[in-house]
């Protein structure tokens, strides 16, 4: 009775896809169009109404979080909890791979026992490092080194045959060790469920082919308009190509019920024109508040309003949990992690744009890249330092992780996702004097299509209004600059111009003017 009840409190468009008897089915499911509620569904489904056993039945999705979210609302839904022999095809693609590895194929054909070591990145750079070295190869940056090393054959050559050695396999070997026994040796797998289609690169796509056997049904769910892993090769047109090798009936969930028609509306004009198709959204919720977008001089002024901010909604009774803030890149979320940190906010420091992230339950206001945001919700989010030059990305990175502007449409889709990570509101910053390198000192292009209907931008008041103990107009002398008139005064800034010497623009927060 309690999967009965649970189907029937579905829309029409999940019962459809649950329920969809096709050999091969692609859901295209809309932000927050309840997803991982169809994927879970259609795995008890098949388990009740049609009798598969769960032990014949793979899951694979990107994160621990999300394989965790899985296995804990399928046992919800089945009113029991699952055994670990039930569930040992439900996880991240890289753990089905090394289980079927260890439990199910004949892992000794590609020089490996059953009980090989697992290598995770740093390891396996470590590992990379050590050959280069015996071997007097020079391997160059290790931040760029992974992708390197296909390019340096002989320093590739001697990595595979110490990992054989040493019998441990990196993530890639787990998946193209799995994909290449596959092709000889395929274990009983009834029905094959994907979560997050449009994240899979080539190789996790070879996997998903070599675990559909000529009997086994596919049923794949995602969104192309949240393909944002490019640079590890994925791409919005892994839904076309996947529907066409697998011919698949495409179905959709249009209804998005996590955030507000505002939010979405704006969301989606930021979208502009996207090689994959958008198809129709339909938002459930009502409008909500506008999105701000807020100069601020610099991070440290940011900061300061951050702290403030935060603690503000925290009394109003938001958990810190579902307060979040966003970044473009990992170096803007140490920095201002680090300044809210001095400013008592309890924070959780996640810098990782890998996939397989790692499950976080320490509470405190989340600062994390967009990448590492995605398949997260909160009340609230503050996107961080959205400049010309870092959103989109420009070829100015110091890290040496990017040599070339980063894809457009991708960067149209990174903002996309940033913005639905919030149910209730969005605040978007960027900084008149930023740190970041490459940054330019004006907001990102990509904030254009934020017409007035959905966005307020609070930065210049009306030039009668006297704001603090500043007004515009007022004469003031600096101590290098001497004396000038302030001609702006926004929410965190105040522009002055000091005539031959030009404009200059102070913190409020830390103003070094002096009234004339």
């Amino acid at each position: 009775m309690r999967f009965d009840a649970s189907l029937r409190a579905l829309d029409p468009h999940q019962r459809d896809a649950v329920l969809s008897t096709d050999r091969a089915t692609l859901v295209h499911a809309q932000v927050g169009s309840g997803k991982t509620t169809v994927l879970v569904h259609r795995a008890a489904y098949l388990h009740l109404v049609h009798g598969v056993p769960l032990e014949q039945i793979a899951i694979l999705t990107f994160t621990n979080r999300a394989a965790s979210e899985l296995r804990e609302r399928l046992d919800a839904l089945l009113g029991r909890e699952t055994t670990e022999s039930e569930r040992w095809l439900v996880g991240t693609f890289h753990a089905v791979a090394a289980t079927l590895l260890r439990r199910a194929l004949p892992v000794e054909r590609v020089g490996h026992t059953r009980a090989f070591e697992i290598l995770d990145e740093e390891a396996a750079l470590d590992l990379v490092v050590a050959v280069a070295r015996q071997h007097r190869i020079r391997p160059g940056r290790r931040a760029t080194l992974r992708d390197r090393l296909p390019t340096i054959p002989a320093l590739a050559d001697a990595v595979v045959a110490e990992r054989r050695a040493r019998d441990a396999m990196s993530f890639d070997d787990l998946i193209e060790h799995a994909t290449t026994l596959l092709a000889t040796s395929t274990p009983t797998i009834a029905h094959v469920l994907v979560d997050e289609l449009q994240d899979c690169e080539p190789r996790e796509l070879a996997l998903l082919r070599g675990l559909v056997a000529a009997t086994t049904q596919f049923f794949a769910v995602g969104d192309p308009l949240q393909s944002i892993y490019g640079w590890r090769g994925a791409a919005p047109t892994v839904f076309a190509d996947t529907s066409a090798q697998l011919r698949c009936q495409v179905r959709t969930l249009p209804r998005s019920y996590r955030s507000t028609h505002t939010l979405l509306t704006g969301a989606r004009a930021i979208l502009g024109e996207q090689p994959a198709a958008i198809g129709a959204l339909v938002p459930v919720r009502g409008p909500g508040p506008k999105i701000s977008i807020i100069r601020h001089h610099d991070i440290t002024a940011e900061a300061a309003y951050l702290a403030a901010r935060l603690a503000e909604l925290h009394a109003t009774g938001v958990p810190w949990s579902e307060l979040a803030v966003l970044c473009r890149l990992r170096v803007q979320v140490a920095e201002l992690a680090a300044a809210l940190a001095t400013r008592d906010v309890p924070c959780v420091h996640d810098l990782d744009e890998q996939i397989e992230q790692p499950i976080v339950t320490t509470p405190g206001v989340r600062i994390l890249t967009i990448h590492a945001a995605k398949g997260l919700e909160f009340t609230r989010v503050f996107i961080s330092g959205a400049n010309l030059g870092v959103l989109p990305l420009l070829s100015r990175d110091l890290d040496g992780d990017r040599d070339r502007d980063a894809d457009p449409a991708e960067e149209r889709r990174l903002l996309f996702v940033a913005l639905t990570r919030a149910r209730d509101a969005v605040e978007i910053s960027y900084q008149f004097r930023p740190h970041t390198h490459g940054a330019y000192g004006v907001a990102s292009p990509l904030l254009l299509p934020l017409q007035a209907e959905v966005s307020a931008r609070e930065e210049t008041p009306a030039p009668t209004r006297a704001v603090g103990e500043w007004h515009v107009g007022q004469r003031v002398r600096h101590s290098r600059y001497g004396s000038g008139t302030i001609v702006t005064i926004a929410l965190d800034t105040i522009d002055c111009d000091f005539g031959k010497l030009g404009p200059r623009a102070f913190p409020r927060a830390l103003c070094p003017l002096e009234s004339i």
